[in-house]
């Protein structure tokens, strides 16, 4: 069996050891948590060498003041690590404060020991006031200890193995006080000598502590990865924004370019005309102010319809069903193709970076029945689901033949809308049987 000297030597060489471990993590990461672990088992050792050099047969706890002091600072650091270990100070605020309240118990005892001391004070009245100063502090902690457990996370179990180990450890050393005949303090022998388990509940303690570090930094490692995923989706979700608006301006650019541009030009050279008009001719200037007006009327219902299109307060699917039914009655009210709705929306949004190009395919559809069917009836089916959006259009007209290797430029514009809403555009005509057009697309493109 080793002496006594050499098992503390080996088990003071453990705790130093996690003391620089920690003091060395402490440069590392900066975090508090670390400088606070090495204090407390510095000052835990300190207190095993202060109290073997005054055990005797006749020793009282307490009255050697810088033991007291030691253990003191020890449990402040404790309490400091507990929280910060746990995260009690977040997850239960009330546990918290009554471990403020401890360190007040604490700072509260040391100035009246220190009162005592400097009053030298009998053996006796300082022992007394340790031990209503320790069993104050002990009553707070069986309070503390249930609602910490309550908090159910595994770095929790390391906590409370540990601190288990080190009050199992000190609670073995003060029995065997009681039995001097057995523990006699033999130097050949180290579990003679009380502080023995002490210092071994401690080393327990350590080892859980070190476990419950290692494991709250693993934890906030897969939070750091768990915040870093979150913001690259954040980021991909912006950069989609970015694409959308993109795609928004220039359609509304090659809109106002396209359809604004050549009536603004026009209303701009007939206005000079008029100018000429007005001296040489009063007959064709009245008819050019008359076209000036036509086409500042369609202008104004272009932008409306532009503006339309994109206010985010037209987002309701019914409302987008009243438009598409107001502009197909406008456009074949003085037509004898007699136009019919089958709209069924369930209220579902109809986002604007898809109402605009759905919009204008609709109304591209039914411009082309209108002007090349020749047909009596135009039918239009509108359905709306939480996952898409479904168009058909369905005329009785001549037809045309939908295999052509080079169709027109407006069934161009259909499938470039289309595949810009991650749609489904599908023509199926043949010549004198009619025309269909469906559309299905998803909501979120």
């Amino acid at each position: 069996m080793h002496s006594y000297e050499a098992l503390r030597f080996f088990l003071d060489g453990m705790l130093y050891m996690m003391a620089l471990f920690a003091l060395l993590s402490y440069f590392q990461q900066r975090k508090p948590i670390y400088w606070q672990y090495t204090v407390y088992i510095v000052c835990i050792t300190i207190t095993f060498y202060l109290d073997d050099a005054d055990a005797t047969t006749e020793y009282m706890p307490g009255t050697n003041y810088w033991i007291t002091c030691l253990e003191s600072l020890a449990f402040v650091m404790y309490i400091s690590f507990a929280v910060q270990l746990i995260g009690i100070r977040e997850k239960d605020s009330r546990s918290y404060r009554i471990l403020r309240g401890m360190v007040i118990l604490l700072a509260v005892e040391t100035v009246f020991e220190g009162l005592l001391f400097l009053l030298d004070a009998g053996d006796q009245l300082k022992s007394l006031s340790y031990a209503v100063f320790r069993f104050a502090i002990a009553g707070v902690a069986l309070v503390v200890v249930p609602r910490i457990l309550r908090l159910r996370q595994p770095v929790v179990s390391y906590f409370i193995t540990g601190s288990l180990i080190f009050v199992a450890g000190c609670l073995f050393a003060l029995i065997v006080n009681y039995f001097p005949d057995v523990f006699n303090r033999n130097p050949d022998n180290p579990f003679t000598f009380s502080v023995t388990y002490m210092q071994l509940g401690v080393v327990g303690e350590v080892l859980c502590f070190t476990l419950g570090m290692a494991l709250r930094n693993q934890e906030n490692e897969l939070e750091k990865i768990r915040v870093q995923e979150q913001l690259i989706g954040q980021l991909r979700e912006n950069e989609l924004k970015n694409q959308k608006l993109l795609k928004i301006r220039d359609d509304i650019a090659r809109d106002l370019h396209d359809e604004l541009g050549a009536d603004l030009a026009s209303i701009s050279m007939v206005s000079h005309a008029v100018a000429h008009q007005m001296l040489t001719d009063p007959t064709l200037a009245r008819e050019s102010l008359k076209q000036i007006g036509e086409t500042a009327r369609k202008v104004i219902k272009l932008m409306r319809e532009i503006v339309w299109s994109l206010h985010s307060a037209h987002d309701s699917s019914q409302q987008f069903a009243d438009r598409m039914r107001e502009m197909g009655l406008g456009l074949y009210q003085h037509h004898p193709t007699k136009l019919h709705f089958d709209f069924k929306t369930n209220g579902q949004p109809v986002p604007s970076h898809l109402r605009r190009d759905l919009y204008l395919i609709y109304k591209e559809i039914i411009h082309n029945a209108l002007r090349h069917s020749q047909a009596e009836n135009v039918y239009v089916q509108f359905r709306t689901s939480s996952e898409r959006i479904s168009l058909y259009v369905k005329d009785d007209g001549q037809g045309f033949d939908a295999t052509l290797k080079h169709p027109g430029n407006g069934l161009i514009s259909l499938k470039k809308r289309a595949e810009s809403l991650n749609g489904q555009l599908q023509i199926e005509s043949t010549p004198h049987s009619g025309t269909k057009t469906s559309l299905i697309c998803p909501l979120e493109v």
